[in-house]
């Protein structure tokens, strides 16, 4: 403790007191009392000079003013000569009057994630970051013409950031931009001269060398290096910052996430297969990003020990606090049923898919049960016709669950999100607006939006909506437990999550929930779900069909009468719905579309109805299918004939040659069973509407498709291990499930918000009160200093002690404001 340092310490410097902190710990704190004294002020000795009182030193206020655990430790200091109420003996205790606030403060988080740009432009160009802050390595390259479909490439190495971390391993994932610019698209710039720091670690890193191949004997997995393990330094140790690097990128291209599961020189096996670029020429190169296989090897650390200094007392250690900053956000993809297709009897099914243990949240954030919540608002998607699809928690099959999990030790996001409503009369300060929150997906063809190119943005609170006309956008919700009616005042607030693309009904689309104070954003449209999954090998969404019944156009004669038959004959049946597009030849293959659309059927016990087809429509909402319109160019040879495409000029989105119908009738109100659904072709019914045998948007929105008693009977049981290969049952090898996702492979923006509350205590001094002091070196009738204010509680005790810079002179009716934040 030393003294209060004047004109640049507050007026007022307070502190709880040792015995105040015990109070709080055990739940007995309160403030019932104050004193004020003068009790650093010497009257009589510099009587008759000039010296001024307000230049006497005061001590800080001590953190043991009041120590009460027993001696040695016990102390008790201030008030020494307290003031008198009244006269010149009696009381010295007057009564403080509380005027505690809440107080908001806001501030704007940095962007985290693994994308760049400036995102206050109409129209963002957006930049993957490819440092060793956020890749394993960005150093390579696939020769897209070599891509035949099989699961196994070839990288070259192309240098564009030379501080990478090291060479591919086994387990690592990649992701791979099919754009074929990779040659050109990747740059780096010099980062600043490092400035030495203080750093937990076994001393400076050698620099990597760039390797243009793997090495490994005979095709086996290298053994690792050890790495020292992680000692106090007591030399302060460069840490450089790494250059920055970045990969120009946009979605209008396959961008697909794989994990490594072999290596043999410069082979490297992927979970499963690539697209098929074989028809084009060589020189179109996609750039292949290569992430680690944890949290831990890049973004975090394995425990927070190396964030704190093991003599927690020793606050001038070099091995101090730091202030690691995590640079991206965790994602966990929980299950609660199997994609259709997806037989656990030979693969393994959702209770071992890799965000299993997160299931237990998929429940509380109400996306599980029926019974256990009310919600103020419902969770729903727009069908391609701008129809409201209601999903009820019982049938959501997966949500996204985007977090901020890690060992660091500093908030970065505050107490939580800030989410105050836009104010249009105060345009250029918009600190704490929800409003600033966005959710980046620069990689995702978002069906919903037209420009298929440009990413996609989701907004708590989307520009362009006027509040008055549209106020259920921008508006809190909650979720209400039924079985806890305690927790229902109000309820678990959270807002939704929008898109900017208006539907016929002027709302844009929600696609999730934000949980300000939780911190927490959940997805909850399946197909945004689908395209963020890596195994379901695309990074584009399907809009969801129009589903309806139909009477047939047919009849069959049972005992000798006309009798319709139609796939459905009462309410008590039901028929769910998807579809999937594929691809014989090239490109690839990917999970079917994620929304189930389901019908029930007729109820002919009311006359009228007969049995029912079920018909299945579509609107024109898929801005990214295209077709490969390139003309190729011949060459043969005595032995061989080629064809391939002239230019690295790919087209964009994404192409099929298949159409099928995937779907199961259900007795009852029960979920459809994933190993009882049935795949129906329809290719052949728009075959004279495609474009060199390739399906275009006027082929299915010019079309209705019928599902009747007959197709559905000659149906093949749908095995989606013929589209994506599943894990087996027993695999201990690496592999890649749903639900193996780890980092949220986006970047998030938002404002947020500490609460202070502050302990305030008005002291009031009156007019004829608090006029004499017990210092004995003062003279009534003469000036007197105040120097100190003690706050007590009901037994006297000293809980908080405020100095003032210095001593003030006591006169006529006096306030002070003694504060105290948490």
């Amino acid at each position: 403790m030393g003294y209060i340092l004047k004109n640049t310490q507050g007026l007022l410097s307070t502190r709880l007191t040792d015995t105040a902190r015990l109070k709080l710990s055990q739940g007995s704190f309160n403030i019932s009392y104050f004193q004020v004294g003068d009790s650093e002020v010497s009257y009589n000795t510099l009587t008759g000079t000039p010296y001024n009182q307000s230049s006497t030193k005061i001590l800080e206020p001590a953190f043991n003013a009041q120590n009460s655990t027993g001696a040695p430790e016990s102390n008790k200091q201030n008030v020494k000569y307290p003031y008198y109420v009244d006269g010149i003996t009696g009381n010295t205790y007057g009564i403080p009057y509380m005027a505690s606030v809440p107080q908001a403060v806001y501030n704007r988080a940095a962007m985290r994630g693994f994308f760049t740009g400036d995102t206050t432009a109409t129209t963002i160009t957006w930049s993957a970051l490819t440092n060793s802050q956020y890749t394993i390595n960005s150093n390579y390259l696939v020769d897209m013409s070599t891509l035949t479909g099989g699961s196994v490439i070839h990288l070259t190495y192309s240098g564009c950031n030379p501080n990478f971390l090291r060479l591919p391993s086994i387990g690592d994932f990649i992701t791979i931009y099919y754009d074929g610019q990779g040659k050109n698209n990747c740059y780096c710039e010099p980062g600043p001269t490092p400035t030495p720091t203080a750093t937990f670690g076994p001393g400076p890193t050698p620099t990597a060398t760039p390797l243009p191949t793997q090495t490994s004997p005979i095709c086996q997995t290298p053994t690792p290096t050890p790495t020292a393990s992680p000692t106090c330094s007591t030399t302060p140790l460069p840490t450089p910052t790494p250059p920055n690097c970045e990969m120009s990128m946009s979605s209008c291209y396959s961008i697909l996430t794989y994990k490594i599961i072999d290596i043999c020189n410069n082979y490297y096996t992927l979970d499963r297969p690539t697209p098929d670029f074989s028809n084009f020429s060589s020189g179109c190169f996609a750039r292949a990003l290569v992430y680690p296989p944890n949290m831990t090897t890049i973004y975090d650390s394995i425990t927070p020990n190396s964030h704190w200094n093991q003599n927690v007392i020793n606050f001038e250690s070099l091995c101090s606090t730091d202030e690691s900053d995590v640079k991206i956000w965790n994602m966990n993809i929980p299950w609660s049923e199997n994609p259709a297709g997806l037989y656990d009897s030979f693969y393994k099914g959702y209770p071992y898919f890799g965000s299993a243990s997160y299931i237990g949240s998929k429940e509380y954030f109400g996306y599980m049960s029926d019974s256990g919540q009310t919600d103020t608002s419902v969770v729903y998607y727009y069908n391609s016709f701008d129809e409201q699809v209601v999903v009820q928690p019982s049938e959501q099959k997966a949500i996204a669950i985007i977090h901020y999990t890690n060992q660091s030790i500093d908030f970065f996001y505050g107490e939580k999100f800030a989410f105050e409503p836009y104010d249009p009369n105060n345009p250029t300060d918009t600190t704490g607006e929800a409003r600033n929150f966005r959710l980046h997906l620069p990689w995702l063809m978002w069906h919903k939006n037209p420009e298929c190119c440009k990413g996609q943005t989701f907004w708590v609170d989307p520009p362009g909506f006027d509040p008055t006309t549209f106020p259920q956008i921008f508006k809190d919700q909650y979720i209400l437990s039924t079985k806890n009616p305690d927790m229902n005042m109000p309820g678990i607030r959270y807002y939704n999550l929008w898109d900017t693309h208006p539907n016929s009904d002027g709302l844009p689309n929600r696609v999730g929930k934000v949980f300000p104070d939780s911190q927490i954003i959940i997805i909850d449209d399946e197909e945004i779900i689908a395209a963020m999954s890596y195994k379901s090998n695309r990074n584009w969404t399907l809009p969801a069909p129009k589903v309806g019944l139909t009477t047939p156009n047919t009849c069959v004669i049972e005992n000798n009468q006309p009798t319709v038959n139609g796939i459905l004959s009462a309410d008590t049946e039901y028929m769910y719905v998807t579809y999937r597009f594929s691809n014989t030849d090239i490109f690839t293959n990917s999970l079917h579309c994620n929304y189930y659309t389901k019908i029930q059927g007729p109820n002919i016990s009311c006359g009228g109805l007969t049995e029912q087809n079920v018909s299945i429509r579509f609107g024109a909402e898929f801005p990214c299918l295209n077709q490969p319109t390139l003309i190729p160019t011949t060459t043969t040879t005595t032995t061989t004939t080629t064809t391939l495409c002239p230019s690295c000029d790919l087209i964009t989105g994404f192409y099929a040659n298949t159409f099928q119908v995937i779907c199961q009738k259900v007795i009852g109100t029960g979920r459809p069973d994933p190993d009882e659904w049935k795949i129906i072709d329809f290719t052949p019914q728009i075959s004279a509407t495609t474009i060199n045998g390739y399906l275009t948007v006027d082929s299915l929105t010019g079309t209705t498709f019928t599902i009747t008693e007959e197709n559905y009977a000659a149906a093949d049981d749908y095995n989606l291990n013929d589209f994506i290969p599943l894990v087996p049952n027993g695999t201990t090898t690496p592999s890649l499930n749903f639900g193996d996702e780890y980092y949220f492979y986006g970047s998030l923006e938002t404002d947020i918000e500490a609460t202070i509350y502050e302990m305030k205590y008005k002291v009031n001094l009156g007019q004829a009160e608090f006029q004499s002091t017990s210092n004995p070196t003062w003279t009534k009738g003469t000036n007197s200093y105040i120097t100190e204010i003690g706050l007590y509680d009901s037994d006297m005790n000293l809980m908080i002690v405020s100095k003032l810079q210095s001593p003030v002179l006591r006169q006529g009716i006096q306030q002070f404001l003694v504060k105290f934040d948490f």
